[in-house]
C-alpha cells in the first residue's frame, strides 16, 4: 500500500484486519522474534537516536510498518524537529505520542498517527477526546485497554476516529474482548499474542 495514495486510517485499518495485533518492541532483544511474525505493524516504544535508524530499517524491510513513540524515544528533541528527523530521516510510517501539537506536525509530514489516551478517570476521558476531536489522529490508543468495553460507546458519541487497545493486553481474553467492544486492534508486548495465527 502506498503511502501517498492510501490515507493513514486506510492503512492501519488495513492492516489490522489482516491481524489486529500490533507488536509492541520494549527490549532490542526481542526485535528478531518479533520480524518473524505476521504482525503487520510494530510500535518502537523504548529506543535512542543511535538505534532507531537500523530498528526501522529491519523492519522495513521485513515488510512492516514502524510506529515511534515519539515520548520515549532517548536524545530525541521533543518537538518539530524531532518529527521532522522520524519522518525524513529515520523513515518511520508513523508516529504515537500524547501531544496533540505533534499529531499535527506529524500530520504535515506524512506520518500516520495514533494518540494516546490514558483513561484514569471521567476528566481524563473527556480530555482526551476533546485532544483528539482537534488534533484528528488517524487512531486513538486507548490505556488500559481492558477499559475499551467499558468506554467504547462513550467514545463513540463524539468521535469515529478508530480505536487501539494497548496496555495490559496479555492474553487471547484481552484481544477477544477489546474486539468486541469495537477496537480495531490492540498492542502488546505479549509474545503470545505477537505468535497469534503464525502457526494456524
Amino acid at each position: 500500500m502506498s503511502g501517498t495514495t492510501t490515507s493513514g486510517i486506510d492503512r492501519i485499518t488495513y492492516c489490522l484486519k489482516r491481524k489486529p495485533v500490533i507488536a509492541t518492541l520494549v527490549h532490542e532483544n526481542d526485535l528478531s522474534e518479533i520480524l518473524q511474525t505476521t504482525s503487520h505493524i510494530v510500535c518502537v516504544l523504548k529506543a535512542d537516536i543511535f538505534t532507531l535508524g537500523e530498528t526501522v530499517n529491519q523492519i522495513r524491510d521485513a515488510g512492516k510498518l514502524s510506529f515511534i513513540h515519539f515520548d520515549l524515544v532517548e536524545g530525541l528533541g521533543k518537538d518539530k524537529v524531532g518529527v521532522a528527523y522520524l519522518a525524513k530521516t529515520i523513515g518511520a510510517d508513523g508516529i504515537i505520542t500524547t501531544k496533540s501539537s505533534i499529531i499535527s506536525e506529524a500530520h504535515k509530514l506524512g506520518l500516520i498517527t495514533v494518540q494516546r489516551l490514558f483513561t484514569f478517570d471521567s476528566v481524563s476521558l473527556d480530555n482526551g477526546i476533546k485532544l483528539a476531536k482537534s488534533s484528528k489522529p488517524d487512531a486513538i490508543e486507548v490505556l488500559p485497554g481492558m477499559v475499551c468495553s467499558k468506554i467504547m460507546g462513550r467514545i463513540r458519541k463524539e468521535t469515529d476516529i478508530p480505536v487501539i487497545a494497548g496496555g495490559l493486553m496479555i492474553d487471547m481474553d484481552d484481544l477477544n474482548g477489546a474486539i468486541r467492544s469495537g477496537a480495531i486492534g490492540i498492542s502488546t508486548s505479549s509474545k503470545e499474542l505477537w505468535r497469534w495465527q503464525d502457526q494456524q
